[in-house]
């Protein structure tokens, strides 16, 4: 979580002095203390999902785990990848059908 920490700080904010800076893991039992002085922050994930945080440690550990401030609903690498090929399939069955016509004239 350290080697995150500047992008922790830009996000969450200053760590409070109060606050160590644990390591949370995926521990389901694990509860984080709402903290009245935090301005609730609307993380989201790389899918859209959204998550309020109410406290620092809270902040800290989504955005280690790749959450952050944006959504970006551009245009996702498989979709792109997939355009492409389905544009170039297109283009070489049109290719070889005028070729095809072309033998029977």
């Amino acid at each position: 979580m350290k080697e995150n920490l500047d992008l922790i700080l830009s996000i969450c904010g200053d760590q409070p002095s109060n606050q160590e800076l644990i390591e949370i893991g995926s521990d389901p039992n694990f509860v984080f203390q709402n903290d009245p002085e935090f301005i609730t922050l609307r993380l989201f994930d790389i899918e859209g999902n959204i998550v309020n945080v109410n406290s620092w440690i809270e902040c800290a550990h989504y955005v280690n785990g790749g959450w952050g401030l944006s959504y970006n609903s551009g245009i996702s690498g498989d979709v792109a990848v997939l355009g492409i090929v389905t544009i170039y399939a297109v283009g070489y069955l049109l290719l070889k059908l005028i070729r095809h016509r072309k033998k029977e004239v």
